[in-house]
């Protein structure tokens, strides 16, 4: 029973992955295809924030009331609908309405795995939410590179979003054939003041929030845009961009699967400082690298560092008495930062150019990086 549901959370994490970072791998030929400005691509962007947002805020709510199997199956049909429907015409309204759905579907998944995972998990230690979202990391390698090749065969590169679609109504069907019997709570009436008033009592759970907030935010928001970068400032094709997206997944990917089979330590706010000072430190370098590969290995190694600050930040937040609510104020406050940042980029692009825009998101990590310090003082000052 639970070898079959880790399977098919491991299977939904890819797909989550892929249909996160997708839209980002096709940025180059959806502003070329569609005569698209930056501004507008933003916005577009941003929408699917605004649903992920609403989503795992409500998700968190959800998974106490109906539980998290009824959570991730309705919010997979929700992504299958806005997948089949992304880049069917050059409407922004239509493309804006899909990846709201989309981002609807994603929150669901995101909180009910969490939630699952944390119960799954052992006390303290984070190897199975590594694991777990190196399997997102995968999806995000895979789906760029689906993207890049449909576009080197001159086919159309809407096709990879259909196929994603597809996939998760497959996998809608898969987890409603699951028992969820081992992983059941009761049924609680969950009110949105409680849990704001959870958020405003726990100093803790507000850090975590924001450290996630800064964290979603310079890693969508360098995902979405990276690709285009890599075009304007390289001279790449559209093709070598998505490539460079999986570049950096890529080491996300390294990250968490080198941290889920090598760090067993219960301390999780030192592991937090060091991945999210490697992050900056990678992201910095990359921006002053001259050339396009050596640029790739960078943001390969500021891709290392994101890899474990999302797992270690849910572990931490798994240990707090109201799991469910922690969980989703915590997917929340990356929800807000995947919809304001990347639509700030896009404005910071459009009047200074990319290139200076994605210094941006180095301001984003240093920030992320004294939010990960203040947790570990905590933590120090706790032991004392």
């Amino acid at each position: 029973m639970r070898t079959g549901l880790l399977a098919a959370f491991f299977a939904n994490f890819a797909l989550f992955g892929a249909s996160a970072i997708l839209v980002g791998a096709a940025v180059p030929e959806i502003i070329r295809d569609f005569a698209w400005s930056y501004l507008e691509t933003g916005a577009v962007l941003s929408g699917g924030a605004v649903g992920y947002c609403y989503s795992t805020f409500l998700s968190g709510l959800l998974v106490l009331s109906i539980g998290p199997k009824k959570t991730l199956v309705g919010g997979l049909v929700l992504q299958a609908t806005g997948l089949a429907l992304i880049g069917q015409s050059a409407a922004i309204g239509l493309n804006l309405l899909a990846i709201v759905l989309v981002g609807l579907g994603e929150g669901g998944s995101e909180v009910a795995t969490n939630f699952c995972l944390v119960r799954l998990e052992t006390s303290g230690r984070s190897q199975l939410m590594n694991f777990m979202h190196a399997a997102f990391t995968a999806g995000a390698i895979l789906g760029p590179l689906s993207v890049g090749l449909l576009i080197e065969r001159s086919l159309p590169w809407q096709m990879a979003f259909q196929i994603l679609g597809l996939l998760s109504l497959g996998m809608a069907v898969a987890f409603q054939l699951l028992s969820f019997t081992s992983l059941q709570t009761p049924s609680e009436s969950i009110s949105l003041r409680r849990a704001l008033g959870l958020l405003q009592r726990d100093p803790l759970l507000l850090l975590l929030t924001l450290i996630i907030f800064l964290y979603v935010g310079a890693e969508i928001g360098v995902s979405n845009w990276i690709a285009e970068y890599f075009v304007q400032i390289h001279d790449a094709t559209p093709a070598q961009g998505a490539y460079m997206l999986s570049v950096f997944w890529l080491g996300l990917l390294l990250g968490r699967l080198l941290v889920a089979s090598s760090y067993r330590g219960r301390r999780q706010a030192p592991l937090l400082v060091g991945t999210s000072a490697l992050a900056t430190a990678g992201l910095i370098a990359a921006l002053l690298a001259e050339g396009p590969w050596l640029a790739g290995a960078c943001f390969l190694l500021s891709g290392m560092g994101f890899a474990a600050i999302y797992p270690v930040v849910v572990v931490i937040a798994g240990q707090h008495n109201d799991q469910g609510l922690a969980i989703g104020a915590i997917a929340t406050g990356g929800g807000v930062g995947a919809f304001l940042f990347p639509f700030a980029m896009s404005a910071l692009a459009e009047g200074l150019g990319i290139d200076r825009a994605f210094w941006f998101y180095v301001a984003i990590s240093l920030a992320l990086a004294l939010a990960a310090g203040t947790v570990l003082r905590r933590e120090l000052q706790t032991d004392i």
